[in-house]
């Protein structure tokens, strides 16, 4: 009797929650590329770089003749390279402005998941892949509960080393995501996860609603050959003031890499 009723105690004190990607999730862009923008501005990185080194790949991209990857990778890299010896407090005053220009540039999908799943009494979660002092500042905007990014290392100074603990591959959401659930006594199979990219794939399936948000051709097609997956999936797509969705089970559609 006493093992039933701590057992029926613990399962009235899980929790439901909602896990949240940012870029190209909720957020229209990368934090990081904004934040990239206004350093470019503020000439701590050289413009040139962004001219020489940056820009073709992006236009390269824009023109759908280029991957995205490429374009954000040299992006990235230079990025962590020319913050090298920057004070933790300078690159925190940077980030606050980047989210008050871009809070609001979001999908309206997840913004209204947000609010709905706060309604309905659930925790609020954000793991991201952009660094973590953006990812925190985004956070703090939409009330989440509690958020995780990619690690800047900082040295005794407070000024960063140049070396990061990544948030953007799959493996480490895994264990970000275990440690919010272990955390929070998360109910898993009555909680959601919101994702666009192959890094969110561990993070939509651990839960029992995963939600794919314009999801990337890599992604759709690791999802759809995963067959539990592909059962339990919803795919919204969001273009212009019209929101597509369907079901991976339903195979009613098609889709094909560009």
């Amino acid at each position: 009797m006493r093992l039933m009723e701590k057992k029926m105690e613990k399962n009235r004190q899980m929790t439901r929650a909602a896990f949240f990607d940012i870029d190209g999730t909720l957020f229209r862009s990368s934090l990081l590329v904004e934040q990239f923008k206004l350093l470019v501005k503020r000439r701590i990185i050289d413009p040139d770089i962004w001219y020489d080194q940056i820009k073709p790949l992006y236009d390269q991209y824009d023109k759908r003749y280029g991957e995205y990857d490429n374009y954000l990778l040299a992006l990235t890299t230079q990025y962590q390279d020319k913050l090298k010896g920057i004070r933790r407090d300078f690159i925190q005053e940077l980030s606050r402005e980047v989210i008050s220009r871009n809070k609001d540039i979001v999908y309206r999908i997840t913004r209204n998941a947000i609010a709905n799943h706060k309604e309905n009494g659930f925790k609020i979660f954000f793991v991201s892949g952009s660094p973590d002092f953006l990812v925190d500042e985004f956070a703090k905007y939409y009330h989440a509960d509690e958020s995780i990014g990619t690690t800047y290392i900082f040295d005794e100074n407070d000024r960063f080393t140049g070396k990061v603990v990544p948030m953007w591959d799959s493996s480490n959401k895994k264990k970000a995501i275990k440690y919010l659930i272990d955390k929070y006594n998360v109910d898993v199979k009555n909680s959601f996860a919101y994702g666009d990219t192959n890094g969110d794939f561990t993070m939509l399936k651990a839960v029992g609603n995963p939600v794919a948000v314009n999801p990337s051709y890599e992604f759709i097609e690791r999802m759809s050959a995963d067959s539990n997956m592909r059962e339990k999936v919803k795919v919204f797509v969001e273009r212009k003031d019209v929101r597509y969705s369907f079901m991976l089970s339903g195979n009613h559609f098609n889709f094909q890499k560009f």
